[in-house]
């Protein structure tokens, strides 16, 4: 699944994306890996995971971890980033769209047994945290140190609701 979600993301950014502007991206692509790998390391010690991917095909839970950080996050924010509409009332419908696509791919990951939930998350939540995540990719993009700012917030939130043990 993440073997072909990859391919086709690469050939979307190649094809649709504003790959020749890439560096225009990368601060934001960098601060969503970083946000993937605070969360990957606040939970992986204590096994207290929320939603967990599975192993998918050839990958293990690593590989999958490494695919989705280093292609498929690049590649969603390259594709999200380059079509961004400049009107406001555009940006909600836009904003909606992106994360209802995000929704769509998670809802089929969750239906083949891709990704699993625990410790009170379920796909609800999810959907809450697509939207969060491209409301923060958008935030990131124009005003990276409120971003922080939000992320350290929304995170601590995250921690104190769902119990989630902190490393030592």
């Amino acid at each position: 699944m993440r073997i072909l979600l990859s391919l086709i993301l690469v050939i979307s950014c190649w094809k649709l994306g504003d790959i020749k502007n890439w560096r225009t991206y990368y601060p934001t692509i960098l601060y969503v890996i970083i946000n993937n790998l605070l969360y990957s390391f606040f939970v992986s010690e204590k096994k207290y995971f929320l939603w967990k991917l599975e192993p998918d095909f050839l990958l293990n839970p690593t590989f999958s971890f490494l695919v989705q950080n280093f292609i498929i996050f690049p590649c969603l924010i390259i594709l999200f980033l380059s079509y961004l509409p400049k009107y406001q009332h555009k940006k909600i419908t836009y904003i909606i769209l992106a994360a209802s696509i995000l929704a769509g791919i998670e809802f089929i990951m969750y239906l083949t047994g891709r990704i699993t939930y625990h410790h009170g998350w379920n796909f609800w939540w999810s959907i809450g945290f697509n939207i969060l995540w491209v409301l923060m990719m958008k935030l990131h993009f124009y005003k990276p140190i409120p971003a922080w700012v939000v992320s350290f917030i929304i995170t601590a939130f995250f921690i104190i609701y769902f119990h989630v043990p902190l490393p030592e």
